[in-house]
């Protein structure tokens, strides 16, 4: 294992006040046990006691050269009763304990805390997901673990190099650049997965690499998706490939640097963007600015699926959506987009109130958040959408994307055109565009494709005339939808800025 990263001062300062005003008991909600382990031995020496720590194997033992091991603590009821009974003023350390559901053990912790808290004892829980019964919540102290630095992460990445150099030979080229862009990949990966991302990359090839930076962030991905609430998105797509948009382009253009650059931005007096809605027309750019934006500003782009975020238990789906922001937090600096955010958060009147709880954990998030997270939400309807949500200062602002004028239907025409290696100059794109009255971004796409397969079948190239085909085919939602397309318009009239 590499040498041990020294934790956050401001941390230990914290839990050791918590240690002194008598907090018994404590919180970690966290994967990274040895991270918190080391912390606590921090902590130990700091306010000057022992530091004991559990495992189902060997039970409690005291750390350090005059450590000891109590007899017979391996069963979580044997620790419990030890502890209990001990009534010591130190810290015992219980990572990955098992549920605190049965009678005996509620009534041991609740007898803990009635006993500790007349002394500095204190007594850790960690694990990755750890459910409370609600009688205990109250006596428990949540403790979050901040995602380490760059700082830190180049240490511990030093660190393991240099052991892994003193088994092996091992060859780093890596320019200054190229570091950067490895901490960034790295950001918000437990040092676990991190320890596993560079061990492997090295010992396959004796080498750290520019190349091992897109097996790490093809690692990254696996790693954010396996949580089953976000997704990970590569950058493929700028803004060129926008058409249109033009007010909203400028407006993120002006808030990429106090992004990037919070403290320098709060210094000149500024709060950094926190994030935007994106209300609209169906097919018209809101899911590719999002992508757009995260490539422009160098910045990776996860996605909040609002279907994962609900389960029938109670309480579930609001510790879902915990979890989520977490692991977004872990990520920043970063994009968050969420997705048609009128299905995860509109008013449903048949849910038991799990959508007024959801809604409301992710407005105290929106309003309070500290991390880098610009979120970028978008939204088909808002007629289900709470108006605590709409009201000014949730977000930045709020967009109107419509359907794109005339003058952006032919770039649009000339974008896919040339995305699908079509020479834009050999078609009447003012014709298009004119025919195209009504149409969205997406179904000028599809038009383009529909003429590509039919001129595929008749085994020539498209033109004109097959586009103009599939365009007279079409019945656009502007057709379809029309009176929920004008009651959007209406709606965003005096509420939403033009996106174009």
């Amino acid at each position: 294992m590499p040498v041990p990263v020294p934790p956050p001062g401001e941390l230990v300062r914290e839990l050791e006040v918590l240690v002194h005003a008598h907090h018994p008991l404590l919180l970690f909600e966290t994967v990274e046990e040895d991270r918190v382990r080391v912390l606590l031995s921090y902590l130990a020496d700091r306010v000057g006691i022992p530091l004991f720590v559990w495992n189902p194997a060997s039970g409690l033992e005291m750390v350090g050269p005059d450590g000891g091991r109590p007899v017979g603590t391996e069963k979580p009821e044997q620790c419990l009763a030890f502890i209990e009974s001990a009534d010591l003023e130190a810290i015992f350390f219980l990572p990955g304990f098992p549920e605190l559901e049965s009678p005996l053990a509620r009534g041991r912790v609740k007898e803990i805390y009635r006993r500790y808290f007349r002394h500095r004892g204190q007594v850790v829980f960690c694990g990755a997901s750890v459910e409370l019964p609600l009688d205990l919540e109250p006596l428990f102290t949540p403790i979050e673990l901040p995602p380490p630095s760059l700082e830190v992460y180049h240490r511990f990445v030093s660190s393991l190099l240099q052991e892994i150099g003193e088994r092996r030979p091992i060859h780093i080229d890596l320019s200054s650049d190229d570091v950067t862009q490895l901490l960034n990949a790295l950001h918000g990966l437990t040092f676990f997965d991190v320890q596993k991302l560079i061990s492997q990359a090295v010992i396959e090839d004796g080498r750290l690499d520019q190349q091992d930076l897109d097996k790490v962030l093809e690692a990254k991905r696996r790693i954010i998706e396996r949580s089953g609430l976000l997704e990970y998105f590569p950058h493929s797509h700028q803004m060129r490939d926008i058409a249109g948009l033009g007010l909203l382009k400028q407006w993120l253009r002006k808030r990429r640097r106090a992004f990037s650059d919070a403290e320098r931005a709060k210094a000149f007096g500024l709060t950094p963007p926190k994030g935007l809605l994106l209300l609209g027309v169906q097919g018209c750019g809101k899911s590719l600015c999002a992508k757009a934006v995260a490539a422009e500003w160098g910045l990776p782009l996860i996605r909040l699926d609002p279907g994962n975020l609900y389960q029938k238990y109670f309480g579930e789906s609001e510790r879902n959506l915990r979890r989520a922001i977490g692991i977004a937090e872990a990520m920043a600096p970063c994009v968050l987009w969420v997705d048609e955010i009128e299905k995860a958060l509109g008013q449903g009147d048949n849910d038991g109130g799990t959508s007024q709880r959801v809604f409301g954990t992710f407005l105290a998030w929106l309003q309070e958040k500290k991390e880098s997270v610009f979120v970028i939400a978008t939204a088909n309807d808002i007629s289900n959408l709470p108006p605590e949500l709409l009201r000014k200062g949730r977000f930045d602002e709020i967009f109107f994307v419509d359907l794109p004028s005339r003058e952006t239907r032919a770039r649009i025409f000339d974008v896919h055109l040339r995305r699908r290696k079509r020479d834009p100059a050999g078609f009447d794109l003012d014709r298009l565009a004119e025919l195209s009255e009504g149409f969205s971004g997406a179904e000028i796409e599809q038009a383009v494709v529909s003429a590509l397969y039919t001129a595929f079948d008749e085994e020539v190239d498209i033109d004109t005339e097959r586009v103009a085909a599939e365009i007279e085919l079409t019945n656009p939602l502007s057709v379809t939808m029309a009176e929920k397309l004008q009651a959007l318009r209406a709606w965003a009239h005096d509420r939403a800025v033009p996106a174009e």
